[in-house]
Formats: structure tokens, sequence, C-alpha cells
């Protein structure tokens, strides 16, 4: 026997609130993810420093900094549809990053007064038989002006706007055998469900990760200065075990 109309309109109601709530568990699930990765990241700078005070035996950082994985963390919050009109928190006035300059549009009329490059010696080695891999919904911009020309041809370019679902492929295994030096994320320009297994497979093989925002050249630039500077301690503390 056929439903009744009254039925058929209960269904679409119960679909409709579903999908309401699918959204809004979606949204808690990835902030949770990301206060996840903000409490490991502290608490292994924490035992780091610990261990480098009293002379011990030195545990692995995470991937993410702490800044990185709370500005991860606050950018995902301030996306939550309740504080869409909220005032942004002053710089200074809180514990939160701030917010990124207006250099960061990705236009390919950016002014020339973004930052210059500067070497980055220790990321062109890491990255000789390892590729660079930059992961966005980049809609064809390839800002190759804020690459060095030799690490240039080590970078991978990751269009998830173009290719979707499969634009990740078999980027985690690839991170967790060894295959990618470094990743950068456009992290306002990509999903979660793409980025979260790239980071879980940075984190498991301890393949240092930046965020770029939407991919401006001063933001791919700070980007890779961040690599170079985290490389460089990671040689450091090499050197001094």
């Amino acid at each position: 026997m056929p439903d009744s109309p009254l039925d058929q309109i209960l269904d679409q109601l119960r679909a409709s609130l579903q999908a309401r709530r699918a959204d809004l568990v979606d949204r808690v699930r990835a902030i949770e993810r990301a206060l996840g990765a903000y409490q490991k990241s502290a608490e292994a700078k924490i035992a780091h420093d610990f261990a480098v005070e009293h002379a011990l035996s030195r545990p692995r950082l995470e991937p993410l900094s702490p800044r990185q994985a709370a500005e991860q963390l606050y950018r995902l919050v301030a996306t939550l549809p309740e504080l869409e009109h909220s005032p942004q928190p002053q710089a200074g006035a809180s514990a939160a990053p701030p917010a990124e300059p207006v250099e960061d549009t990705p236009n390919e009329d950016e002014p020339s007064t973004a930052p210059g490059l500067k070497p980055l010696p220790a990321l062109q080695a890491h990255c000789v038989d390892r590729r660079l891999v930059v992961i966005g919904a980049l809609a064809g911009r390839r800002r190759t002006d804020a690459f060095p020309r030799v690490l240039e041809a080590h970078t991978e370019w990751v269009d998830t706007e173009r290719d979707g679902v499969h634009a990740i492929g078999n980027l985690p295994q690839r991170i967790r055998q060894g295959r990618v030096g470094a990743i950068v994320i456009l992290d306002r320009l990509v999903q979660h469900k793409h980025t979260d297994p790239v980071i879980a497979a940075a984190r498991d093989s301890h393949t240092p990760v930046a965020f770029a925002g939407k991919g401006g050249r001063a933001s791919l630039i700070r980007a890779l200065t961040e690599l170079e500077e985290r490389l460089e301690r990671g040689r450091g503390r090499q050197g001094s075990t």
C-alpha cells in the first residue's frame, strides 16, 4: 500500500532535519579533531622541552607546531555559522592568532610589496629526491613566483577543486612511504575531507606541514620559510644528540 501524503511529508521533514544535523556533526567533528591535534602538539612540545632541560631522550615533535595547530583550530571555530557576523578579536587581545593580511588574496596583480624570496637550502636539500606537495582549490593558479626555481621543479600541485575527492589519491600512502618531503596546505581553499588523511599521514611519518591561507604569494613564502625553519631546527636537534 503506497504511503499516504502525510507520510511523504514527514519523510521529507525527517530527511531535511537529518541533513542539517549531518552538517552540524561534520563541523563539530572537524573541531574535535583539530582540538585533539592541538593537544597532542602542545603535549609533545612540553615533553620535548622538558627532555632538553634534563638531558633526556627527546621525543619527536608533531608535524604541526602548537601554533599551527592552534591556528587551524581557530580558523575552524571562526567558520561556525553562529560567528559569521561576529567581529574578529583584536590582535593581542586574546590568544587567538591574528587574521591573514590583505596581501594573501590570490590575485595575479598582487602588489610587489610581498616579502621577497629567501634561500631555502634545507628545504631544497630535503626535497631533492622527494616532492613538495601543495594542496588546495587552485582553480588554475600556480604561484610559482613564490618558489625558488630549483624547488619549483620538485613541487607537485594537487587541485582539489578540479579533481574533487580523487585529487588526494594515493598521497597519504606516498607520505607514509617517505616519498613526500614536505606539504603546504591552502587551508582556506580546501575541505577537511581532503586534508584530514594527509595530515594524519604526515603525523605518522613526521613529514613537516605548513599552511598558506588562500595561496597568495606572501602566504606561500611564509609557509616555505616556516618549513625551512622547522627542517633547520630538526637538523640542529640531530646534530646535538
